[in-house]
């Protein structure tokens, strides 16, 4: 009688530890895979960028070499403040 007890707590641990290595296997899988899309999507964003990048410094003319740098200006708009209210006298408050 011993034994079958013994042989099946055995039957329930082994059943236990394959469950649990199923599960961290399932997470460990989808952790990698999600890491490998993103690198993918990444790398060809990249590429992307690099290929406008190319085409646009081909594009461009390139500057006249004796030309003064242009003076940028900026609008700057003064922050607007409302009006200061004057307070009325604080109020008693009785209990």
């Amino acid at each position: 009688m011993d034994q079958l007890l013994s042989a099946g707590a055995a039957m329930g641990g082994l059943y236990l530890l394959l469950l649990f290595g199923a599960c961290l296997g399932g997470v460990a899988g989808f952790r990698l895979y999600a890491l490998r899309r993103r690198e993918e999507r990444e790398r060809a964003l990249r590429e992307e960028w690099e290929r406008e990048r190319e085409s646009a410094e081909s594009a461009a003319p390139p500057p006249p070499p004796n030309s003064a740098p242009k003076n940028v200006y900026y609008i700057v708009e003064k922050k607007r403040t409302r009006p200061r209210a004057e307070y009325a006298e604080p109020r008693e408050i009785k209990f």
